[in-house]
């Protein structure tokens, strides 16, 4: 069965919002400031997956500042997936630099939360490898939930929303500090793969995963199959990065020319073992 690992929703409240959302979130300025950025809802996602014969999405929440958003946006995706059980599958949206956040944390898991993300702690303003982020690995493993990081390339074109996640140093270091918490790198973890040719490394982070979401705009055509030969099939998660992608031209892109083993494993067997 074919599953998007990574997408984006927003209530249609926030869409509405996003002029006065943008003027106290800078983080959320940066990427849905401009008028023209898309924002996406439950049924424009619905109607994507049902066209393009895609037949499950993880949801991800976008990384608000404040508490008034975070709770708001995973109302809504937890809603959103209780009511199309096994379509949509909900991550919690967390900022570990508020003072209460586990409170709203474990809401969103006893809703259904199958793990939190897109995780900016950059834009947020908390330490991944400090006291915040070893308390919501903990939260994360002992739900049996997974992290989900917004990962970047260190080089390359400048685009609203590359920083604020963790560069491959960080998400090796991250990962290896909690090998028992699963981890997704976002965006082939920013390059975090090609360090999974080091022994040792590998060893290290039996826990770290890597999406394919937003490949095309970043990559060149050869970029998923190097991914496999370094990682290997089992560690590669289909993502589009809705809406900014859509599922069905993402997928034929990212499964090209593999063998129907590998394409099954990279379109959904991966996800349905690691995050559902």
């Amino acid at each position: 069965m074919t599953f998007d690992a990574h997408t984006h929703l927003f209530p249609p409240a926030q869409a509405l919002a996003r002029e006065s959302i943008a003027g106290r979130d800078l983080g959320f300025r940066e990427i849905y400031g401009d008028p023209g950025a898309v924002i996406a809802d439950a049924p424009v996602l619905l109607a994507a997956l049902q066209k393009d014969e895609v037949e499950a999405a993880l949801v991800l929440g976008f990384a608000f500042a404040k508490e008034r958003e975070i709770t708001e946006q995973n109302e809504y995706l937890c809603a959103v997936a209780a009511e199309t059980p096994g379509t949509i599958v909900p991550c919690a949206t967390v900022n570990p630099a508020l003072p209460d956040w586990e409170r709203e944390a474990r809401i969103a898991l006893d809703k259904g939360a199958r793990g939190f993300g897109e995780l900016r702690p950059g834009t947020q303003g908390w330490d991944p490898l400090g006291s915040e982020g070893g308390r919501l690995a903990s939260l994360a493993g002992e739900a049996g939930v997974a992290l989900i990081w917004h990962s970047s390339e260190p080089v390359g074109h400048s685009y609203p929303g590359k920083e604020g996640g963790l560069s491959a140093r960080e998400l090796i270091e991250v990962s290896s500090a909690s090998p028992d918490v699963k981890m997704v790198g976002a965006h082939l973890g920013g390059g975090a793969s090609f360090y999974l040719s080091m022994p040792e490394v590998r060893a290290a982070t039996p826990n770290l995963l890597f999406d394919t979401s937003a490949a095309s705009l970043l990559y060149d055509s050869g970029a998923i199959a190097s991914l496999v030969d370094v990682v290997g099939s089992d560690r590669v998660l289909f993502g589009s990065d809705f809406p900014l992608r859509w599922p069905g031209s993402e997928l034929k892109k990212v499964i090209s020319g593999f063998d129907a083993a590998t394409s099954k494993a990279i379109a959904g067997e991966n996800a349905r073992k690691h995050l559902c």
